[in-house]
């Protein structure tokens, strides 16, 4: 776009977008430390000053990808706790996006994750708001599970937090048990029945 017209906010975002794809790339091709600033405006097809404008650091970038990722996933969510279906079945649903959207980007996350713990607290604050943004819905799933009857009176957070974990086991394995859906499934009873028999 030629200097001085200004980009429109739908302009802008999928620019940034842009810089997002250009930068996961080169992320998991060279290395996030190996990876300049201008490899990466290259990629995007801007001029460095120009990604300057968006972002000032490779942490920066990093962070907004992150929260974008989450933002999308709680966007998902939202949409399947608005459905008319049991609590028990949202919940399902709603772990078996998780599970896809872990799937497709398991590289990023198995080769990033160090990089996103070393990030400044004010981007881990940032993060965070978002991932609890996110726990909150599934633990107002669960409190609606609780209503319904589905399950017993539980702490609803814990509760939330605990279902999280179980997608840990299923994506980053070595020594699966199934397929990742089924593995999914399996982990789901597990946590509804419990292991007592």
């Amino acid at each position: 776009m030629p200097k001085g017209i200004p980009l429109t906010p739908q302009e802008q975002d999928r620019r940034r977008h842009e810089v997002f794809a250009a930068s996961v790339h080169l992320f998991l091709e060279k290395g996030f430390r190996e990876t300049t600033m201008h490899e990466i405006a290259a990629a995007a097809g801007m001029g460095k000053s120009t990604l300057y404008d968006y972002f000032k650091t490779k942490d920066e970038i990093l962070t907004s990808v992150v929260e974008d990722a989450i933002y999308d996933l709680t966007e998902a969510a939202q949409d399947v706790a608005g459905k008319d279906l049991p609590a028990t079945e949202k919940i399902h649903r709603l772990m078996h996006n998780h599970l896809d959207f872990l799937l497709a980007n398991k590289e990023f996350y198995s080769r990033l994750s160090y990089e996103v713990q070393r990030l400044d607290l004010e981007s881990q604050r940032r993060i965070q708001a978002r991932r609890h943004g996110y726990q909150d819905l599934l633990r107002r799933l669960v409190e609606e599970a609780i209503q319904e009857g589905a399950f017993r009176p539980v702490n609803p957070l814990l509760a939330a937090r605990t279902i999280l974990t179980l997608i840990t086991p299923v994506v980053f394995t070595n020594r699966p048990t199934g397929t990742p859906e089924q593995m999914m499934d399996e982990a789901l009873d597990i946590f509804y029945k419990g292991v007592l028999a």
